[in-house]
């Protein structure tokens, strides 16, 4: 695919049957299957079918091509005895010129695992801040991949001093793309101090916050619905939700608490994609809890245990407390053994969110992980003002025991959240 043209050029996913170039790891085969399986995921994602797959060596990229020769020239023969593959896809990030080298040789476009995750954000993002967002981020890799295009904008020039034509049209379209990228950090900081205030409301509120985290593609949503009742979009594919959703739900022995779904995490994500989404993923720190969502069916769940570890490190979060929440369980025979490094001393559930199996055994789990935000609370009233006590205590807790006083009055045993007593009081 040609690298040149528009900023906001797309790319053209007709070509829908590929094979893919997976260059191993030779220090570690585990690594390499997993490997595979998600960007075949990956791939489908995108609406892209990979056909084959061909393993690499490659100790030592090569200038012209990063693979050899050899391998160069093999691939070649085989799409022209294979006319209906008509893409390749490369598991590394290979160069500019190195990518159009081999769109020469073998006629058929090059694409790689960046360029399709930035394509899968790009068809996925809905709301103003995720479209801008994504803009920024394919802004941002394409910038970085101007420089050292080779012929394609040749530096040919007419004399001593002189600038030739590449040069001049990579300048412009490096100040294009500056301009862009000035023009949508603008907006979005806009956006994005419109949702500040959204969220200091909720924060002065005194609302628990549950944030849902967890691999792509691991449930998150589904389980995000099902607590809250909601309809957002659920789809089996790689990063089917971009932009993180908050809707209120009800945990017993809590009451109203706020349950934020979040983008999925992945392994070696684009540094373009993790730099425009990483105020997203700050937002997490705003939580009293997090729900880390693992798909124990999936046979690379350790990989994205691993994953979501370090990414929840690099923002600060490896103290927060969670709850392991392992999804997914009607779609195994028998539930495998979780070793303590999985567990790491963090309260876990089995789960199927789809078929809402174990549900409330999480649901308690929760409840347990918040009562520290709760404080015990004696209230006398009259039978008149029962009721609307009593529904604003199950909005902010529950009531333990109820004695009546007097022909006139109650008194009431509560647990609310520390920062609603003062409303509580206000009532009486």
């Amino acid at each position: 695919m040609p690298i040149g043209g528009s900023i906001n050029k797309r790319m053209d996913l007709t070509h829908n049957k590929g094979i893919l170039i997976l260059i191993e790891d030779a220090n570690n085969q585990n690594l390499w299957e997993s490997q595979k399986r998600e960007l075949i995921e990956i791939a489908r994602s995108a609406g892209l079918e990979i056909l084959e797959v061909v393993k690499c060596r490659v100790k030592h990229p090569f200038y012209r091509y990063y693979i050899g020769k050899g391998k160069v020239q093999e691939i070649r023969e085989f799409l022209k005895e294979n006319p209906s593959i008509n893409f390749t896809l490369f598991s590394v990030e290979i160069t500019p010129s190195q990518q159009r080298n081999l769109e020469e040789t073998w006629e058929v476009p090059v694409y790689t695992k960046d360029e399709i995750i930035h394509e899968i954000f790009a068809q996925r993002a809905h709301t103003a801040q995720g479209k801008i967002k994504v803009e920024l981020a394919k802004l941002r890799y394409k910038l970085s991949r101007l420089t050292g295009k080779g012929n394609q904008l040749s530096r040919l020039g007419g004399g001593i001093g002189t600038r030739g034509p590449g040069e001049q049209k990579i300048e412009v379209e490096r100040r294009k793309i500056r301009d862009r990228i000035t023009f949508l950090r603008r907006t979005l900081k806009t956006i994005e101090k419109q949702m500040e205030i959204q969220r200091s409301s909720r924060l002065q509120k005194g609302i628990p916050q549950i944030a849902i985290v967890g691999y792509t593609n691991a449930g998150k949503s589904t389980l995000f619905n099902v607590l809250t009742r909601s309809q957002v979009y659920v789809e089996s594919r790689m990063f089917a939700t971009l932009d993180p959703t908050a809707k209120r739900g009800y945990i017993s022995g809590i009451g109203e608490v706020i349950f934020i779904d979040t983008v999925g995490f992945i392994r070696t994500m684009p540094p373009t994609i993790k730099e425009a989404f990483r105020a997203t993923l700050e937002e997490i720190k705003e939580a009293d809890l997090i729900l880390e969502i693992i798909d124990i069916a999936d046979p690379d769940y350790r990989f994205h245990f691993q994953t979501i570890h370090e990414t929840l490190r690099e923002i600060g979060l490896q103290e927060y407390p969670r709850i392991i929440v392992f999804n997914k369980i009607d779609l195994l025979p028998n539930l495998p053994f979780i070793d303590s490094e999985l567990r790491n001393n963090y309260p876990h559930a089995f789960i199927s969110a789809k078929n809402k199996i174990n549900l409330d055994a999480l649901i308690e789990k929760i409840s347990l992980c918040l009562q520290p935000l709760m404080s015990y609370v004696s209230i006398e009233i009259e039978y008149s003002k029962l009721p609307l006590v009593e529904r604003e205590i199950y909005h902010q807790g529950y009531i333990k025991n109820v004695k009546p006083t007097s022909p006139e009055r109650i008194l009431l045993e509560c647990f609310v959240r520390k920062e609603a007593l003062p409303r509580i009081r206000a009532l009486l």
